[in-house]
């Protein structure tokens, strides 16, 4: 009888796991990168043979949770995770060579940062970053899922857990889109720009509730809890030492209140799994592998606790057999497109930007570069898709939704320069810019330049056909510059100040996203005022009118620190009598440039070719060089002459990891170059040239590029230069 009993409560425990075991929910918190262990516990948990009932998580958490809720395994989670391109998941809209045209134009004079004016009023960003790429990662990651709405359909019931930034409570999303619940519940304050979800404006559930243990008890009444807390640990005080630290804090301070409460739930049954991050940052996501391999081992340190969990084979592939199928990564054909948006465009101005037609199966990494490529319109504050079956068919939608600053923005754009003579450069502009006129796209932009130069300029751009290859672009120009005379043609050390004006149109064909062809009339006056030195006949009014063909290539995936893609502008331009001008004159300007890199190192070739074909050029058609990688050591224009040519190599080296997101790319790097001006064709001779060099730091900031350098060139010029804009 003894030895009965004996048995009987040896086999109890057993048979009551083989019979009931314990329902098991998980709750995974939030931390940025530091969520990526996430994955090293769920793998640990898979070893052990513990089965999950459901998955409650915030931010990161919500992520690995609900790719894995969704049939994502384990494996392919972690090779997913390592073998992201981070910096290009933490960045809006297509690469730079995949832009429009016209907005690649734009950004040779103006900065990042924009504006809105909506109903009268100033609108500001509501983040740094939209997010769009990361929706369309998640939106790749769990098309799998794609038709499932209810999320206690998917493989594992699941929930994520956002803030509603109006009341700051904990927002729990059991429905909708799973890419777009995810990507809500990791809308990182100020970084990433809140998703309005059912007239909520939803940020990251980390300043609610970062690790949801009451909500994974609420879904599926767990008899245990697996918690994992990878949130960030206050700062002390002596690391409290700069503004950056400071907000950093108060986030935590946030963060960490709602965590201990949270904590304080679990009973001595659960199990609470804390990885040792230590040095791993909320921003280290190029460290996935670290990651997960701490909480692969954090979970290892529970293994005692987890034991009680752990199911024998056959109950636990009893338990998987039970699940809901795992969904397949089907390619489905699309058998109709419709376009959702909310802007004046037409619909096939939209859906000219796709090339998946009705017919053809999906292609989701395809189908990512068209949604990028229609939100590089510039028109959308995100654009997305989703998949819906009607009448047995599959549909495609695509969901653009206007800019939640307005469709009327307002760009600055800003120059400085100094160097070491005490000479300086500083010029500040603003556009504004009214996009969207009408169903193809129509934009009128009017620009506005003070300091040293001034200019102000206003152009209509019309697109004359729906997928916008054709366009029309009449134009007002007005400008004033100085103008340094140093060649014995025309006067010694004289200096000029140049006013003039122009208008004119443009018509042209765009050759995809990689050039433009354009052919333009203008007509203009002007005058040059005297302003220093020697007397100069120069001096007085001229008028000029004839026509201009322009070939334009841009691939360059950086305007500022280029490291692939080329630039090529090849410019005709003829001044006619004929049309308005006081003498005949053609000229030809090319400029070239290519980028070529290997790891952290970058070589850029660049040239350029400049002068009249026919006639005399008065001053104000001269070709001006000088300024910084521009034969460095003099100043902006302060050569000039009829003819010019410049070769040039820049060598830049990354300082920084390429590969960690929310990091400003840091570069050094170098010239040589070779160049000058003449007044005569006769006089290009190899003596004549002009070398020069510089060395410099870079950054580029969120703002724009910012330089420190030297420079020198032959002759005993030397600068130092601190610059603030675009170079290329």
């Amino acid at each position: 009888m003894i030895g009965l009993i004996f048995w009987f409560f040896i086999q109890a425990p057993a048979n009551a796991v083989e019979r009931g075991r314990p329902r098991v929910g998980l709750a995974l918190g939030g931390g940025g990168a530091r969520g990526i262990a996430h994955i090293g516990v769920l793998k640990l948990l898979e070893e052990m043979r513990v089965p999950i009932d459901c998955i409650a998580g915030t931010s990161m958490g919500s992520i690995i949770g609900g790719l894995y809720a969704s049939g994502m395994s384990v494996d392919q989670m972690s090779d997913t995770l390592q073998e992201i391109d981070w910096p290009r998941v933490f960045s809006d809209g297509p690469p730079r060579a995949d832009l429009p045209f016209r907005i690649k134009q734009e950004q040779r004079v103006l900065l990042n940062a924009r504006v809105g004016l909506k109903q009268g009023k100033v609108r500001l960003p509501m983040g740094l970053l939209e997010g769009q790429n990361l929706l369309l990662l998640l939106e790749e990651l769990s098309l799998p899922a794609a038709s499932v709405h209810n999320f206690d359909e998917l493989r594992i019931p699941y929930r994520a857990v956002a803030t509603d930034l109006a009341t700051g409570s904990p927002v729990v999303l059991g429905s909708g889109e799973l890419a777009k619940a995810m990507r809500a519940s990791m809308s990182i304050p100020s970084a990433l720009v809140p998703v309005k979800i059912d007239g909520k404006l939803l940020a990251d559930g980390g300043v609610a509730n970062n690790v949801p243990v009451d909500v994974a008890r609420q879904l599926c009444r767990p008899d245990i809890i697996i918690a994992v807390n990878v949130g960030a640990p206050l700062i002390a005080t002596e690391q409290l030492n700069s503004v950056l630290a400071i907000t950093e804090q108060l986030t935590n301070i946030l963060t960490v209140r709602n965590t201990t409460q949270q904590l304080s739930t679990l009973s001595r049954s659960d199990v609470l799994i804390v990885p040792e991050l230590n040095d791993l940052t909320s921003i280290d996501f190029n460290r996935a592998a670290d990651a997960i391999a701490i909480g692969y081992a954090a979970a290892q340190a529970k293994r005692r606790e987890l034991s009680r969990l752990s199911t024998s084979p056959d109950v636990y592939q009893a338990y998987l057999t039970a699940l809901p199928p795992i969904p397949q990564a089907e390619r489905p054909i699309i058998d109709f497109i419709r376009i959702k948006h909310d802007t004046r465009l037409s619909d096939q101005v939209i859906a000219s930007q796709l090339r998946i037609k009705p017919g053809d199966r999906l292609d989701p990494q395809q189908l990512n570069r068209d949604l990028n490529a229609i939100y590089g319109m510039s028109e959308f504050q995100r654009v997305n898709y989703t998949l819906v079956r009607e009448n047995g068919k599959t549909g495609l939608v695509v969901e653009a939704q206007q800019q939640d600053i307005g469709s009327d923005t307002l760009k600055f754009g800003m120059f400085l320069a100094a160097n070491l003579k005490g000479d300086s450069e500083f010029s500040i502009g603003g556009a504004y810019t009214m996009s969207a006129l009408n169903s193809l796209g129509a934009q009128w932009r009017n620009f506005v330049q003070l300091g040293g130069n001034i200019a102000l300029t206003s152009d209509f751009y019309q697109p004359l056909n729906e997928d916008q290859t054709y366009y029309l672009n009449p134009y007002f120009k007005y400008e004033q510059y100085n103008l340094d005379l140093s060649n014995e043609d025309f006067a010694i050390s004289t200096g000029f100040r140049v006013y003039r004006s122009e208008i004119g149109v443009e018509v042209g064909r765009n050759l995809e996203h990689w050039g433009r062809l354009a052919f333009g009339l203008f007509y203009g006056a002007g005058r040059n005022d005297f302003r220093l030195g020697q007397a100069s006949a120069h001096e007085g009014a001229f008028n000029t009118g004839g026509y201009s063909i322009r070939w334009t290539a841009d691939t360059l995936d950086n305007l500022s620190f280029p490291t692939s893609g080329d630039t090529f502008t090849l410019t005709f331009r003829d001044a006619m009598t004929a049309l308005g001008a006081d003498r005949d004159i053609r000229t030809l300007d090319l400029h070239w440039l290519h980028a070529y890199t290997w790891g952290p190192y970058s070589i850029i070739p660049r040239a350029r070719l400049a002068g009249k074909l026919s006639g005399e050029a008065g001053i104000q058609d001269l070709f001006l060089q000088g300024g910084f990688l521009n034969l460095s050591g003099y100043q902006s224009g302060q050569l000039s002459g009829q003819y010019a040519a410049l070769g040039e190599l820049i060598a830049m080296y990354r300082l920084n990891d390429a590969s960690a997101a929310f990091t400003l790319p840091i570069f050094a790097g170098g010239s040589l170059e070779l160049g000058g001006v003449w007044n005569d064709y006769r006089d290009v001779t190899l003596d004549s040239l002009i070398p020069a060099g510089s060395l410099f730091l870079g950054v580029d900031t969120w703002l724009g590029p910012f330089y420190l350098g030297a420079g020198y060139a032959e002759g005993g010029n030397a600068s130092l230069y601190m610059q603030l804009g675009k170079l290329f």
